[in-house]
């Protein structure tokens, strides 16, 4: 036995039914006061014959102040190692707050959220462990009523390894389907997995610069060959373990890697990183490597907090034929405020979400991965009656822009969400997508679901609810094509599409084809735009319909005059809706690329700091910048200022300041507050 550790909350499970010995005139947890006054009770460590978890020095004996989690089955409580048992394999402790006459289990090392239920103790493995022996270990017991005495057994395997370079970071232990970490429920006669509780299949080692022997704890599993042991250095780049053979992990046993510096395989450059000019909650990538971007919400620049692993929930390559598990994405890991994912040498074009999960496997933020090995092409609607936007040659997530090809149909959106679910595989067909992971569910929206928490940690749950908004309060923030918002679903470089980007597209303008069910529209630079007739999500069920006869397309809603949010096609119509349709529709979204003027506007204000009140409040920009303003404050410091980010300053001392804004692309600027400006110089804007 080892050291105490703080663990996480979990909550308690049912407690078992109360001995007879304890069931005469109770309180409200069915106890005699009387029977939960102290007592002593003897713990013995794991036997040196029953485990090698001895070798190499390391013998489970308790260390003074060792913290063990005792219960009857209902009531639980600490109990301390104290100072004449340390370096002994038994110990002998006062506890209280139990029955004295009920059978009694424990846990080593003490989780206050431990509980008992069926006999079985239901306890956690870290998911992220920091290598030391034994925090992560657990060992659960068990003493029969009566007897006083509480007998160990070890309850996972231990990986050790050596490490000796500097360089890495992180490694992910990750399976497809073999749990790990996280909570089981236990024999505490055995220390053998009785079940899987809330169990996952991944488990993470901090190594960031610790060298010498480390430890990884997890629970008996059969490793097959293969599998993947994930590593990440400082410089961002990616690296694995591959085992050569099936492993089998036992309980109480210790398996020793040796020194792994040279075992493993590192990219020789830096993984790429797809958000180094802008961070999205889409990443395009045209061929296979590995690559990486910053864990932040969307396009923000606040860092995802609390990150375990990194996690695929689904795969597709929009066909009715699902590929294969990790045939598009193999591996995703999280390293030091990076996501980070590798891709084979032979990915075929296809889509794939992946997430970062915290370490009770919640999704707390996810990215849509679109491969595509020719990418995507801009087009100008550049026709004298078009609008001249710069707008995607596709769908968000299509396959392909050619005219009658079921992979142009691309994914379908619920207005104000950043995830994208499956769009039909069939021009004509209301067969869903084939994916290979986590199945799309459909859930009615309540107070329990109708909410950006609930859309967040479940990307792949389709909220319906009929002809109205998939939240429960609405929410017109969440798509701005004025100012990309943190849940715009589209790539860097690209938004979600004004309403004024689809004028002059009509009936007249484009033709329909009856054969490939969709319109096309040929532009003056002699290119066609294709518009497939997707169908669309039914708000009421979540459910694809009218494919190959009906289009829906959304856009921003509040670029629009009249409220309304979408285009429509239909074999008579082509045009701007009339209507408001409901956001829990799920209808293809095509993105607006941002094309900059290079115009430079700049506004100088002069702003009054009195001695009282020194803290000054930048101006608020509400239009999108996709280059961020630079401010220059009175005194000289500098930085960015990004759009709808209130952003402050301290200055040392009172005095008049004259303080320069520069942005490109913007003609909306608050000012504010008005009680420290004096001056507003706009003859540059």
């Amino acid at each position: 036995m080892k050291r105490n550790y703080s663990i996480f909350a979990f909550a308690a499970l049912a407690a078992a039914t109360l001995l007879s010995s304890c069931q005469a005139d109770v309180d409200k947890r069915g106890r005699w006061k009387e029977d939960r006054d102290s007592f002593t009770i003897t713990l013995n460590c794991p036997a040196s014959d029953s485990t090698r978890t001895d070798i190499n020095g390391l013998n489970p004996v308790w260390k003074s102040g060792d913290a063990i989690w005792i219960s009857d089955g209902v009531e639980s409580t600490r109990a301390t190692i104290p100072a004449e048992f340390d370096g002994k394999s038994y110990a002998e402790v006062n506890v209280s707050g139990v029955c004295k006459d009920s059978a009694l289990y424990a846990l080593y090392p003490y989780d206050d959220n431990t509980s008992v239920q069926n006999g079985r103790i239901i306890a956690r493995i870290p998911t992220v462990q920091d290598g030391r022996f034994g925090p992560a270990h657990l060992a659960v017991g068990k003493g029969d009523a009566g007897t006083g005495t509480v007998h160990f057994h070890n309850a996972c395997a231990v990986l050790k390894m050596n490490v000796t370079r500097e360089d890495v970071c992180t490694m992910q232990l990750q399976t497809a389907n073999l749990a790990m970490s996280n909570y089981f429920k236990l024999n505490p006669e055995t220390g053998a997995k009785a079940s899987n509780s809330d169990a996952l299949k991944r488990v993470r080692l901090d190594i960031n610069g610790k060298k010498g022997d480390l430890y990884l704890s997890l629970m008996e599993v059969n490793l097959s060959a293969k599998t993947r042991f994930t590593f990440i250095t400082g410089d961002g780049r990616m690296g694995y373990i591959l085992t050569s053979q099936k492993n089998t992990l036992e309980n109480g046993t210790m398996y020793d890697m040796g020194n792994i510096d040279n075992l493993i395989t590192l990219d020789e450059t830096p993984a790429t990183d797809l958000s180094e000019e802008e961070s999205a909650n889409c990443y395009i990538v045209n061929k296979g490597g590995s690559y990486r971007f910053k864990a932040v919400y969307g396009n923000s620049k606040d860092e995802i907090r609390d990150i375990a692993y990194g996690d695929i929930v689904w795969e597709t390559v929009n066909t009715t034929k699902a590929p294969a598990k990790n045939t598009l994405v193999t591996e995703v890991a999280y390293s030091n405020g990076y996501m980070y994912f590798r891709m084979p040498d032979n990915v075929p074009d296809g889509n794939a979400l992946v997430c970062a999960c915290d370490e009770f496997g919640k999704i707390l933020w996810s990215w849509h991965i679109w491969i595509l090995k020719d990418g995507v092409k801009d087009q100008v609607y550049s026709l004298a009656s078009l609008s001249g936007a710069t707008m995607m040659d596709r769908n968000l997530g299509a396959l392909s822009a050619q005219p009658g090809n079921a992979l142009s149909l691309g994914f379908m959106y619920q207005w104000g969400r950043k995830d994208p679910f499956m769009g039909s595989a069939g021009i004509a067909s209301n067969t869903a997508m084939a994916l290979a992971g986590t199945a799309t569910k459909t859930v009615a929206s309540s107070e329990n679901t109708g909410n950006l928490e609930y859309a967040t940690s479940n990307p792949f749950a389709y909220i319906y609810k009929q002809s109205s908004d998939w939240l429960q309060e609405t929410d017109l923030t969440l798509w701005d094509a004025g100012g990309k918002t943190m849940y715009d679903p589209c790539p860097p470089g690209y938004h979600v599409p004004f309403e004024s980007a689809f004028e002059g597209l009509s009936t007249t303008t484009a033709t329909w084809d009856a054969t490939k069910y969709g319109r096309s529209v040929k532009l003056s630079s002699s290119e066609t735009v294709w518009f497939p007739y997707t169908g669309y999500r039914q708000s009421a069920s979540g459910g694809i319909t009218a494919t190959g006869t009906t289009l829906y397309m959304y856009y921003d809603e509040n670029s629009s005059d009249t409220g309304k949010n979408a285009f429509t096609g239909t074999d008579k119509l082509f045009g701007i809706n009339s209507s408001t349709n409901p956001h829990a529709s799920g209808f293809p979204v095509r993105c607006q690329k941002y094309v900059s003027s290079g115009i430079l506007q700049t506004v100088t204000i002069t702003q009054e700091v009195s001695g009282d009140d020194l803290t000054i409040q930048a101006p608020y920009i509400p239009d999108k910048i996709f280059k961020p303003a630079s401010i220059v404050w009175g005194d000289g410091i500098s930085g960015e200022l990004a759009s709808r980010q209130l952003i402050y300053h301290n200055y040392k001392a009172a005095g008049t300041y004259s303080l320069v804004i520069e942005c490109y692309d913007t003609d909306n600027i608050k000012i504010g507050p008005v009680r420290h400006i004096t001056d507003i110089d706009l003859s540059s804007f």
